[in-house]
């Protein structure tokens, strides 16, 4: 009697934690210093397109199916680490996951989808300044399963993959194992990723970034008062609200229904904060996806705003797998995978995605005061404009040298946890 493969599954794991307080975010003014290479045409800017279109497409359908909750995720996080799972994938099953990605497989090939990648890898951990910026993967593997040559040699080179063999049959060791990995790449900040592992479970793929900033000019923390934030129309709850004057980037877009300002970090590091009109989320939020409105582009002018906004930890946590099918992934997670290109020995699918994301915005950050007071007396006599995130608002997190969606978030409630 002929013996069958059995189908194993492939347990991908995608991790992010973006820790206090800040978007890698350049200065329009200060791009070409800070950025030599902004103009060199580096393999990454043709793989930016199809990263910007797959943002969107998740973050709608995030916020379409959790209306009443906070989401926060990085969609380039989950974006690198199926891009590194495609190294696996053969046939019908690499057209699909790359096509679900978003990209054009007519007019990019395969090959510069992977420098893009590798060219991101790159630049995400070679950040220079006061910000702390950090991105990996790791590749958990069973000590009997038998990868690849070539997969195992494009993980490594393409995108700095570390490999480490895991005895899957001692679940609670490997549980153990990774955990503590990521335990330890994410600063203490997601201490248990998992807590139980599918028994035929041969592989587990991380991605992590982790990111940490300091306020240009600090909130003062003696202003900082409980206020109340207007969830929905039936709904207030108390944060404690931090506010500060300032001058600051701001941009009005009457299409977008929303007024945007951005809040400055040391090293350059932008946070872009959209405040849509009272009772108009969901048609801001759609506006802003489909005409990618949250970009840096858009803040050509300062003017002095008063800004009030919660200090708030929140963490999310979401199983992708049926999210993922919906814009398109849906071969690697059937019997029908090919991900041959990982190991011919047994063969993958993958069964289950995971996505964790952490947030905190708080009063610290190094003093810049002198700089930022000066700015605000030369248009002392000006009414300053009123920003109040008060009620739900929307951001994102961009990388201008690269101009990727590090992160994308919906605050419904600050002071939710998750």
């Amino acid at each position: 009697m002929l013996l069958k493969k059995m189908q194993l599954p492939l347990y991908l794991l995608l991790l992010v934690a973006w820790i206090p307080k800040a978007i890698f975010c350049l200065e329009q003014s200060d791009a070409g210093e800070q950025s030599p290479q902004a103009n060199t045409g580096l393999a990454y800017r043709k793989i930016r397109p199809a990263n910007s279109e797959f943002a969107g497409r998740l973050f709608r359908l995030l916020v379409s199916e959790n209306p009443h909750k906070n989401v926060f995720f990085s969609p380039l996080s989950i974006t690198t680490a199926f891009a590194m799972l495609s190294l696996g994938a053969k046939t019908a099953t690499l057209t699909n996951l790359l096509e679900g990605l978003g990209f054009n497989l007519t007019e990019l090939q395969e090959k510069e989808i992977h420098e893009g990648f590798q060219d991101l890898v790159h630049l995400l951990n070679t950040t220079k300044g006061k910000v702390q910026l950090e991105s990996g993967n790791g590749l958990f593997i069973d000590d009997k399963l038998e990868l690849l040559q070539k997969f195992l040699g494009d993980v490594k080179n393409l995108y700095g993959a570390e490999v480490l063999a895991s005895n899957f049959r001692d679940s609670e060791g490997a549980i153990k194992q990774i955990n503590d990995y990521v335990d330890k790449k994410t600063h203490g900040k997601i201490p248990e990723l998992i807590e139980q592992l599918n028994p035929n479970t041969i592989m587990v793929l991380i991605n992590y970034i982790f990111f940490k900033g300091n306020w240009e000019t600090s909130f003062n923390s003696t202003l900082t008062e409980l206020q109340d934030f207007y969830v929905d129309k039936n709904t207030t709850v108390q944060v404690p609200m931090m506010t500060k004057r300032e001058k600051l980037y701001y941009h009005r877009e009457d299409e977008l229904f929303s007024s945007m300002v951005v809040l400055p970090y040391e090293g350059k590091a932008w946070l872009i904060l959209v405040l849509p009109d009272e009772g108009k989320l969901d048609q801001a939020l759609d506006a802003i996806i489909t005409k990618k409105g949250m970009s840096c582009s858009k803040f050509v002018e300062k003017r002095k705003v008063d800004i009030f906004l919660p200090r708030m930890s929140i963490s999310t946590s979401y199983n992708l797998e049926e999210v993922l099918a919906k814009i398109g992934i849906r071969d690697v997670f059937t019997n029908n995978a090919d991900l041959t290109g990982i190991s011919t020995q047994s063969q993958l699918q993958v069964s289950k995605v995971l996505h964790k994301a952490a947030f905190e915005v708080n009063e610290n950050g190094t003093v810049a005061a002198a700089a930022t007071g000066i700015e605000i007396q030369r248009n002392i006599a000006a009414l300053p404009t009123i920003m109040n995130f008060n009620r739900p608002f929307i951001m994102s997190l961009m990388d201008l040298n690269t101009h990727q969606h590090l992160f994308m978030g919906k605050i419904v409630n600050p002071a939710a946890k998750s």
